[in-house]
This record gives structure tokens, sequence and C-alpha cells, in this order.
């Protein structure tokens, strides 16, 4: 029996197969793996009609983040059945061209939700505390703890670097004056944490920021059913709009996709309404956020401080972040785990047995 064919568009000298997983030996054994170099777009178009021309399934690699995929999907042959995304995010595909053409495509579902909630506890905990500017600091004065503990109860920063100020005598009580740089570091146990999107990595989220004692509230185009609320190990509360949560927030979490109607939920008209001194994270799209408005938001106080996984114009980053010690940033590294790379293998092949073996809709179907 002629086994149905799998390709993997590759960019040599990469060779962008998970074969490390134990679970591709079999994946092998049940269809014929086919790698295949995509370096001119033109060429590869034309592979699609002759050497490609009976391809079952597409795996999605890296080679089709350099070489948009949305050029190829005129020239995809007919026995294509499935396009299986190992990642969540799906904004960059022509889903709707896709599907038109009689293909399935699926995702990663929930597969790194809990890295992703791993790193998003950790920027919700710089946001209090400044964990990320204490360890540069510190490096950077050579392992002085004095000089850190002269930036405790400061007020200004560095015209130049933005880096806080040695913090003048008379504030350096510090059960009274609690800032760095005129931000305020407090802990995180008692105050309320408000997340927008709750699907599988905004619960993880959430139970995190409970277990450190916050206290849940969220947001979402429908509330939680009971069966939902059951599974959870506190109650969180709901607000049908984010204008009605925003007043309520001391750290708003952001866990959405890209979609026209998630775009600059983060704008001047919703600055407006938070409470003064809110914290902010973002680990979903950076397209989420008007930075320009954050930024403002972030001098006059009006924003405490943020910790960011993703940008509004990735893969290029704003250099005013660089100089800020209010900001914590990351790389975009929120599923960047062994064990979540692991995963998402897995569930992409997965996604890709069940349709063409099983003749399904995928694991997790777009």
């Amino acid at each position: 029996m002629t086994k149905q064919k799998v390709l993997f568009a590759t960019i040599p000298p990469r060779r962008e197969v998970p074969d490390e997983v134990p679970e591709f030996a079999e994946f092998s054994e049940l269809f014929e793996v086919v790698v295949y170099p995509l370096i001119d777009v033109e060429q590869f178009r034309k592979a699609l009609q002759t050497d490609l021309s009976d391809i079952a399934a597409v795996y999605i690699t890296k080679a089709f983040f350099k070489h948009k995929f949305n050029d190829f999907i005129d020239y995809l042959p007919p026995t294509v059945k499935v396009v299986a995304l190992p990642h969540v995010g799906s904004d960059r595909y022509d889903v709707e061209k896709i599907k038109s053409r009689g293909i399935k495509m699926c995702n990663i579902g929930d597969a790194p939700s809990s890295d992703v909630a791993d790193v998003a506890l950790s920027l919700a905990l710089s946001t209090f505390r400044f964990t990320t500017f204490w360890d540069h600091a510190f490096r950077e004065s050579g392992g002085d703890i004095i000089k850190m503990k002269s930036l405790m109860g400061s007020t200004d920063v560095d015209s130049k670097t933005g880096m806080p100020l040695e913090a003048p005598e008379d504030r350096r009580f510090w059960s009274k004056h609690a800032t760095l740089g005129g931000k305020f570091m407090d802990s995180p146990k008692g105050k309320v944490a408000a997340l927008v999107g709750f699907g599988s990595i905004g619960k993880e989220i959430a139970i995190r920021l409970w277990a450190i004692g916050m206290k849940i509230v969220y947001t979402k185009r429908s509330e939680l059913t009971n069966a939902e609320l059951a599974q959870l190990p506190f109650a969180p509360v709901y607000y049908p709009t984010l204008d009605e949560m925003l007043p309520n927030t001391d750290l708003l979490v952001l866990a959405v996709p890209h979609t026209p109607q998630t775009v600059n939920l983060i704008n001047e008209r919703t600055i407006q309404l938070c409470k003064k001194g809110i914290r902010i994270v973002n680990i979903g799209r950076g397209t989420a956020i008007d930075e320009d408005v954050l930024f403002k938001a972030l001098d006059d106080g009006t924003v405490n401080s943020v910790g960011l996984d993703v940008f509004q114009h990735e893969p290029h980053i704003d250099k005013r972040y660089l100089t800020r010690h209010d900001v914590t940033i990351a790389p975009h590294v929120g599923p960047f785990t062994r064990d979540n790379y692991h995963y998402v293998a897995v569930r992409t092949m997965d996604n890709i047995k069940n349709i063409l073996l099983n003749g399904g809709d995928g694991i997790c179907p777009i």
C-alpha cells in the first residue's frame, strides 16, 4: 500500500524535521516524509505542480516564515488534505482561502499553555518587584549591595540612560518610600489580576497568579460555564467588558490572539479608564497595545510598570524599551522549552494522523 506523503519544506542546511522525538519514528512508518528545499519561490511553486504534486499534508516549518505560505496556496496540488501548524497563531495564513480549497487546518491548541504561563508569571512578578532590573543593575555594579540599596526610595532617573538615580537620604526610610525611580515596589499578594482572554493560556496564567495570592477577574466574549469553573481551584469574577474591568485592576494580563477586535485594546481611551499605577503584562500579540500610548502612560505614572514578551512591530522593537527600568522585556520566548517543542511535534503529527488516517477534522482544528 502506498504511503501518503507529508511535506517538510526546509531552507538548507537546516533540516526541519522533528526526528529528535521518539514519536517521529512511528510517524515515518505511517507516512512518506518528503523533505524538500524551499530556496526560490518560483522554483518551489513549480515543484508543487511536479515533484510534490501528490503530497497529502503540509507540516509548516520555518521555511514558510521566510517565504510566506500564502504565496503558495494557489499552487498546492489537489491531493493536499491538511495544513498543520506547529504553533497556535494562524493570523499569518489566509485561512479562509485554504479552507475554500477543501483543505483542513490545525494548530497545536493548548500545547504551549503551561510554558507561556510560566513566562507570564515571571513578567508579572517583575512588574511588582523589578526583579529583572535588580539582576541587571547588580551585575553592572560589580555586585555592590550598598550601591543597590541606595537606589531604593529614588524618585528620578538619569535623563541619558533612563536608569534610577540614587535616593536622597531623607527618602531612604523604606516603609514610607518603597520606590525605584519614582515607580512603586509592591507585593502582588491581595492585588487584583485581570485577564483579557481566558482560554487555555489565560487559565494557566490565572492559576499561577492566584497561587501567589492575587484575586482573579477576567473578561471574554462569554462567561465561563459551570463545568469550566469547576475545573479551577478558585472562582474568578467575570466582567462583560474591558471598560468595566479596567478601573478595578492592579495587574492587566493580555492573552489574546491577533484579530481586528484585539488590535490596540490599550489605546488613548482605554488607558484613561485604568486605575492609577496599573501594571500590564502582554504575552498574546504585540498589536494589542498602542505603544506610543503605553510610553506616555509610563512617563506620567498612569502605568507603573510593564512586562512584555511580544511587541507591536515584531520582529522589530521600539528602542525606547531598552532604556527604561520600569519595563521587563523578553524576545517572544513564551513557548521556548525542550518540553514544549516535544509536545508541539507530537500534537502536529497527531493532527495529521487524525485527518489522513482516521478521516477526522484534526485534534485541534482551526
